[in-house]
């Protein structure tokens, strides 16, 4: 039989026709920035966003998220791939033709100390300079697929990056460590380029979990920013992120166990849940909600068009 042509779901956005509606030449040192709020919605910024640029983790394309981000009226989406800026340029096509503000950022996973994550953002070209810099020094210097870096190499590249240090899972784990490492790094990050990201893992130790960073935020005077640690824009795609979870481990759905996610819950949400999920800190949880819309504020005086 002969094969059947089915079209793609989406085009490329590089080889896409573009009629020039909701095309808009974002200028990051305006004031003007587009955005797409809807009347007495709560601002929000979207900091943490993985996409399917980070290999069998993302289950949505960058495309996908940004224009996802527009529909529910976020402030800014920003696309923060594990040691890598590859769906930066496919964000900012996607980000111009939806009238959406981009933030161009990664998410570095450090080999040393081992598993510290923590996001960053360039606030000019000459901070995405050094970041290009870095992320060619880390995959130098491993095997192919892999990136070793180490917190000493985040401080040499560190000025004009605003960074936000995400906490490991297991409440217990934010230890004396930890808590030395996010005082050393805001000795780097001066002028208030720190902040410590919370996020809603839907389990039966949230309330715990919020808490306890509430209280280290207070205890080491970095702010609180909330995040909801996206890996997909809508819960439709749990079922293809759950395989590719297995692809990465090499295992079958019956054998994943605890290595799937829980719950359906991460993906882009609009400001007022996102707001009413963080509600249960008061006015910290009010803060923390702000604070992304003030980290997205700054960072936009960088984007791909200079």
């Amino acid at each position: 039989m002969p094969e059947i042509a089915y079209e793609k779901a989406k085009a490329h956005p590089l080889r896409s026709t573009r009629d020039g509606r909701g095309a808009l030449a974002l200028d990051g040192a305006s004031d003007d920035r587009p955005t797409i709020l809807r009347p007495g919605a709560c601002a929000y910024a979207e900091l943490g966003v993985t996409s399917n640029f980070t290999f069998l983790t993302g289950a949505s394309h960058p495309d996908e998220l940004v224009e996802h981000g527009a529909e529910l009226g976020l402030s800014a989406v920003a696309i923060t791939d594990t040691n890598t800026l590859a769906g930066i340029v496919r964000a900012h096509v996607a980000a111009k033709e939806a009238g959406m503000q981009l933030i161009v950022g990664c998410r570095l996973v450090l080999a040393s100390p081992r598993g510290l994550r923590v996001l960053v953002y360039p606030t000019d070209r000459a901070a995405y300079a050094r970041l290009c810099r870095l992320l060619t020094l880390g995959k130098r210097r491993a095997p192919k697929g892999e990136c070793h870096l180490t917190l000493h190499d985040l401080i040499d590249h560190s000025e004009g990056l605003l960074a936000v240090v995400e906490p490991p899972h297991p409440p217990g784990a934010l230890d004396d460590q930890f808590i030395a490492t996010v005082r050393g790094l805001q000795s780097v990050f001066t002028h208030d380029r720190l902040s410590l990201s919370a996020s809603r893992a839907y389990g039966p130790d949230d309330a715990t979990r919020l808490r306890q960073l509430q209280a280290l935020a207070e205890h080491v005077r970095v702010p609180l920013v909330a995040t909801n640690d996206v890996v997909y824009h809508a819960p439709g795609r749990r079922a293809l992120q759950d395989v590719l979870t297995c692809i990465r481990h090499g295992c079958t759905i019956e054998e994943a166990g605890r290595r799937l996610l829980a719950n359906a819950e991460r993906h882009l949400k609009p400001g007022d849940e996102m707001a009413r999920l963080f509600s249960a800190l008061g006015v910290a949880g009010d803060r923390a909600i702000a604070r992304s819309v003030e980290i997205a504020h700054r960072a936009s005086t960088f984007n791909l068009d200079q």
